[in-house]
């Protein structure tokens, strides 16, 4: 369980939450979101939460099975960007 409490694990939760973010733009940039960028968070907050938790979840999952362990390997940077890309898509769904 220590290995969640690493810096290498931080990194990875870093990654995954700006991966959110980067699908937050991207709807934001195809006009998706009306408004700011961070409106979309607080104007759905259900979905902001849950997208937050899937990310977590999933990357506390990889990293408890070895999968995440060197972010220095563009491979594993890339499954933790799809993770946190991929949590937000699957909960910010909906109207908005």
């Amino acid at each position: 369980m220590l290995e969640l409490l690493s810096s290498t694990s931080v990194v990875f939760y870093a990654i995954g939450i700006l991966s959110m973010f980067s699908h937050v733009v991207k709807k934001w940039t195809y006009g998706e979101i009306r408004g700011n960028v961070w409106d979309w968070y607080w104007m759905h907050p259900r979905a902001a939460i849950g997208a937050f938790l899937t990310c977590m979840g999933g990357i506390i999952t990889f990293i408890l099975s070895g999968t995440l362990t060197d972010y220095t390997d563009g491979a594993q940077v890339i499954a933790a960007w799809g993770i946190g890309y991929g949590s937000d898509t699957l909960n910010s769904q909906g109207k908005k």
